[in-house]
């Protein structure tokens, strides 16, 4: 487990506006819902209402939360149940309604200062036997490991306060959840690609030449290529996402 010292975020009217799109972590989401029957299921960090858009045609009742207020009036333009709200308000938001049989938290835990107290609101709000599906950064992702123009000492320029103050792995995941009355069942990282991986770090490398002939930008890609299927390069390196699934435990369980 890495942590930022002090814990510093941005607040909600500091984070750029950016494009939104569906990752791995949604799709196993999306996987694991169209095996379930009809279920209440809440996204914390729902931006535009994609995932909320898709859950709802495999039948479910979708709700979602964001701090972006253009990205939740883009969610409701849809039709979607979406509302402004910041993590820490979710207790006192959904107190007097029904219970979720699902939370999903995408690319949401690494931004939080006080993870505890905002599972400790959740927890009021979970059906006794609810499910949960956390996405965030793989710490065996390849841009931790293959050099690169965004990266800085021991990771990504993204990965650092005030955009993460939190850098989560497998095992610290399992500890914070279990303390917070909810065990681990899976985890699934999202796969290693070299073709997907060498794109992208070509592209990355690239952003300052971008008047670089085509022969020339294709003939990088291929450099890269083959310096990552040299032997021992696969050892342990992952895709960018990691993804957990768990459900709620004995709610007076204690570590």
């Amino acid at each position: 487990m890495e942590f930022s010292h002090p814990m510093r975020s941005w607040s909600a009217s500091h984070y750029p506006v950016e494009q939104h799109y569906l990752g791995f972590d949604h799709e196993v989401a999306l996987s694991d819902l169209a095996s379930m029957p009809q279920a209440r299921v809440l996204d914390v960090g729902c931006a535009d209402g994609q995932f909320l858009e898709r859950g709802a045609a495999l039948g479910h009742k979708m709700v979602g939360i964001d701090f972006a207020a253009e990205d939740v009036e883009a969610a409701k333009a849809r039709g979607l149940d979406a509302r402004v709200a910041n993590v820490s308000e979710i207790g006192k938001l959904f107190e007097d309604q029904p219970k979720f049989d699902v939370i999903c938290l995408f690319q949401i835990i690494e931004h939080l200062n006080e993870p505890d107290k905002i599972f400790s609101q959740l927890n009021t709000i979970a059906a006794p036997n609810a499910r949960l599906t956390i996405g965030c950064p793989s710490p065996l992702r390849y841009t931790r490991v293959f050099e690169h123009q965004q990266r800085i000492e021991r990771s990504d320029f993204w990965d650092y306060p005030p955009q993460h103050t939190l850098r989560w792995t497998a095992n610290a995941l399992k500890v914070f959840l279990l303390r917070n009355g909810w065990k681990i069942q899976s985890v699934l990282y999202e796969p290693f690609s070299i073709l997907a991986a060498a794109a992208h770090l070509a592209g990355i490398n690239n952003l300052a030449n971008d008047n670089q002939s085509k022969l020339r930008r294709r003939f990088h890609l291929l450099a890269l290529m083959l310096r990552m299927v040299k032997p021992g390069f696969y050892g342990g390196i992952t895709g960018i996402r990691l993804v957990a699934r768990g459900c709620r435990v004995n709610t007076d369980y204690q570590q």
